[in-house]
């Protein structure tokens, strides 16, 4: 066996130190680096419309997710009751939120009007007689 040279050997050693120390150097890291805050048309509050004015669009959606037994047995079994809190919930998804995400619930556009109209006549009838009414209710007498 031949015995190496021990100017190769530190040689070596020091090039093969360079390589790595060069490669170390060039480097970058795979994440890319932001400088400051995100841009607010990147952010997830914006993207979602997370601010406190559509807090109670997230809470109504949140509540469909409770009620889809109610929603499903409607459609289903033709069970004609859908309680105040769902028909809440939908018709502030359905109106003043996002008017296509009662399909992207899974329902078509005519179930979605079927249970927008249920509610809407649910919330009627629970309404307050408005003044003409009593007025002509107290004529009558």
């Amino acid at each position: 066996m031949a015995a190496t040279k021990p100017g190769f050997v530190v040689r070596f050693t020091v090039m093969l130190m360079l390589m790595v120390a060069c490669s170390t150097v060039t480097a970058r890291s795979l994440m890319k680096q932001t400088v400051g805050a995100p841009s607010p048309s990147t952010s997830l509050v914006y993207r979602l419309r997370l601010d406190e004015e559509t807090g109670y669009c997230w809470d109504s959606l949140m509540q469909l997710q409770h009620c889809s037994g109610e929603l499903i047995l409607f459609f289903l079994n033709g069970e004609t009751y859908i309680g105040p809190g769902c028909c809440s919930a939908i018709r502030t998804v359905g109106r003043k939120c996002w008017p296509t995400m009662i399909g992207v619930l899974g329902f078509t556009a005519q179930e979605g009007d079927m249970l927008q109209g249920y509610c809407d006549g649910e919330h009627d009838e629970h309404a307050p007689p408005s003044v003409d009414a009593t007025v002509a209710i107290s004529s009558n007498h």
